[in-house]
């Protein structure tokens, strides 16, 4: 392994357990303690983490990164299945809306790596909006707005009325729970008006979300999952469930 990939694993063992240990470290890496040590001197003087007694920390500006990098890792590979079944459903000459969220970046990296025709792209992810920039025949809008700093994306009045004056062709977007009786919910208010909208301007809108969003409850009510055209999860429909889904005309695709 190479010293930068050495000093890469470091950094996503900290990412996942905010502290790691220089005798632990050596045994995984088949490395002795003072490489380890001085792998950790290097990190420290570039400000990414804070020696402690018998190993690091994370530097506390770090810290809300590694939040959202611990999302990204949960349930990867059903997120990977969710975005390789949602890309099918994008053409070039779309215009179509990502919503903020773990599932999507998933689906952005994907789109990233093909090539486009003139796909607009508009977000309010951060994360997502660095991945699309680089890539070839597409253009990316990325939403004004008050900054929510747990999932990096941009919310609230400004960027609800940045949407109210576009057109989706297709509309992704995330949640964090949807509950027994099919209402989707948020925990963050300010998100609520923006996906409101979001659907009002899409010809469809997709629900990407994996088996561990259904059932749970948040605080604020979105709308009723009906609302969607499609949606695309790992979760198991009981067949009372795939009824109501057909009778409500949405789509459930199953990965």
């Amino acid at each position: 392994m190479l010293p930068v990939e050495r000093r890469q694993f470091i950094l996503d063992e900290l990412y996942k357990n905010k502290a790691v240990a220089v005798n632990e470290l050596a045994q995984q890496l088949g490395v002795t303690t003072m490489t380890i040590r001085r792998d950790l001197q290097l990190l420290e003087d570039n400000g990414l983490v804070e020696k402690s007694h018998g190993g690091a920390v994370l530097t506390e500006s770090l810290i809300k990164e590694a939040t959202y990098h611990n999302r990204k890792l949960v349930r990867i590979q059903e997120k990977r299945q969710i975005a390789e079944a949602a890309l099918p459903l994008i053409e070039s000459s779309m215009s179509i809306y990502l919503d903020a969220g773990t599932t999507n970046y998933e689906l952005a990296e994907l789109i990233a790596k093909k090539r486009w025709d003139g796909l607009t792209v508009v977000t309010n992810d951060l994360a997502i909006a660095q991945v699309l920039m680089p890539a070839a025949g597409l253009d990316v809008i990325m939403l004004g707005g008050y900054v929510d700093e747990e999932s990096g994306s941009t919310c609230g009045a400004l960027a609800t009325n940045m949407v109210r004056q576009m057109h989706f062709d297709l509309n992704f977007l995330g949640t964090q729970a949807v509950t027994p009786d099919w209402r989707v919910m948020t925990a963050n208010a300010q998100k609520i008006d923006l996906k409101r909208a979001c659907v009002e301007a899409a010809d469809k809108t997709v629900l990407a979300a994996d088996h561990s969003k259904f059932k749970k409850h948040k605080l604020h009510y979105i709308f009723d999952i009906w609302a969607m055209d499609v949606v695309i999860s790992d979760y198991v429909l009981e067949p009372e469930e795939e009824k109501l889904f057909q009778e409500h005309n949405v789509t459930f695709i199953h990965v």
